[in-house]
This record gives C-alpha cells, structure tokens and sequence, in this order.
C-alpha cells in the first residue's frame, strides 16, 4: 500500500513540477516592483516616450493641423529625460510637474485637447513617483487618493510595530 501512495506522491509531484515550473529562487523574489497607482506597467523608457509624443504634436502643429507651438514642452522634456538619465529623482520630480503646469496653463497657445491628452499620456507613462499629489487627486479622485494614503500609513504602522 504505502509503495503505492509513494508511486502516486511521486507522479502527482512530476506533474505539478511540469505544470508550475521549479520553485522561485531568492533572486526572483528580490525583483518584485513596489505598489503603484496603476495596474499597468510603466516603461523604463518613459521620459523618451513622452518626448517622442511632444515631438509629435509639435510636427503636427508645424504642418497646422493643430494650433500652437510645442517648442517649450520639447525643451521641458529634453531636460527632464537628462535629469532622469543622471538619476536625479527631485529635479526629474520638479520638472515633470513643470511640464504639467505648462500643459494646463496651456504654453504656447496649445489648445485644450492636444494639453489634455498630452497630460494624459505624461500621467499613463510617467512613474508615479514623479506626479505631484494634486496631479493624483485630478487623475484619480479625491476619495481614491485619499484612501491609498490611508492604507499606505496603515501598512507603515504595521510594520513600524513589527520590529
């Protein structure tokens, strides 16, 4: 009896082996990415990307297809990307949120729609880590801010008292 239970044991943990894969190592669990705002994945191109899309809307405006000029966000974000590159997380933080003031304030005579999705695309591909909490709340609403930042000070608490 007990040859055959080992005989099925042994099946049963070929197949899961199979199915599932060999167990995570140490290493894989050390490369889980912290909680974000949102459930996509941002890529660590991002700065390029969002330069690529201003230069696009500038090359849109230059053949007058929309209006305005994208001149200051170009050099906005050419600063930024530098900023980001030579790893200066505050300065990457202050110009980010440079440029979104310049696109609500609507610099260059850009109108509404080409701000608005460009602030929308900077919000989507931006690392969170680089919006300012006001940029949060009009992205996400108020009540969904304000409850991540109570659930963030829960888990802090938690484990303040852990140790």
């Amino acid at each position: 009896m007990n040859r055959h239970i080992a005989t099925y044991s042994t099946v049963v943990l070929a197949c899961a082996w199979a199915l599932l894969g060999p167990a995570p190592t140490q290493a894989a669990t050390d490369t889980i990415a912290p909680v974000s705002w949102s459930n996509n994945q941002k890529s660590p191109a991002w700065a390029e990307e969002l330069l690529g899309q201003v230069v696009t809307y500038q090359t849109l405006a230059e053949k007058n297809l929309i209006p305005g000029t994208f001149e200051a966000y170009i050099e906005q974000m050419r600063k930024v990307r530098e900023l980001y590159r030579t790893g200066n997380r505050r300065a990457t933080y202050d110009g980010v949120n440079q440029l979104m003031v310049m696109l609500e304030a609507r610099v260059g005579g850009i109108d509404v729609h080409s701000a608005d999705a460009l602030w929308d695309f900077c919000y989507r591909v931006t690392p969170d880590e680089y919006h300012a909490r006001d940029r949060h709340v009009r992205a996400k609403g108020a009540d969904e801010v304000q409850k991540h930042e109570e659930f963030m000070r829960d888990m802090e608490e938690r484990a303040s008292m852990a140790f």
